[in-house]
């Protein structure tokens, strides 16, 4: 299962426990935790294809939030929207945050950085989103490749965004 927005949920997402059922379809295989979705409604799992189907939305349980009003016009801002907000796993950030929206365009999560996810300490500052260009957050960036999210929950963590080759940082604190 792929989705548009979120490269590597094995790795990356708020996997449920091993044997939770989804709530909509009752597979075992492949379930987020529901513990990292908002809504009036409590779900303990939903697997991908549940997920990427939009059954969130009958429940009206979100997994992210996106400011609508920054996607480009002419490319269904509603449609991407409710993509991002109901069919696509929960970025694994400490505190909730907006997802990154440049030029019109909602970047695909790629995976928790280190510093082997850029060119040069310049490169990375670049990158950094909706935030001061610090050169100092470079320091805090784990110098060993990050494969899953067990290896990249630090009290600072660095999500990695991608359009086109173009990235985005985004960071978080616990």
């Amino acid at each position: 299962m792929s989705f548009k927005y979120f490269a590597d949920p094995k790795a990356f997402a708020y996997v449920a426990d091993e044997g939770q059922a989804c709530h909509f379809c009752k597979a075992t295989q492949n379930c987020l935790d529901g513990g990292n979705l908002f809504g009036q409604e409590d779900i303990e799992a939903v697997c991908f294809d549940c997920m990427a189907a939009g059954k969130l939305i009958d429940l009206d349980i979100s997994a992210n939030q996106i400011d609508e009003a920054a996607l480009d016009r002419a490319n269904d801002p509603e449609g991407v929207s409710n993509e991002i907000t109901y069919c696509t796993p929960s970025v694994p950030t400490w505190q909730d945050c907006y997802w990154p929206v440049k030029n019109g365009k909602p970047y695909r999560f790629i995976k928790i950085a280190s510093k082997l996810d850029y060119v040069s300490k310049e490169q990375f500052v670049a990158t950094l989103f909706d935030c001061d260009q610090d050169a100092e957050l470079w320091d805090m960036l784990p110098d060993r490749k990050i494969e899953n999210m067990k290896e990249g929950q630090y009290d600072i963590s660095f999500y990695l965004f991608e359009d086109s080759g173009d990235k985005l940082t985004i960071w978080d604190a616990n």
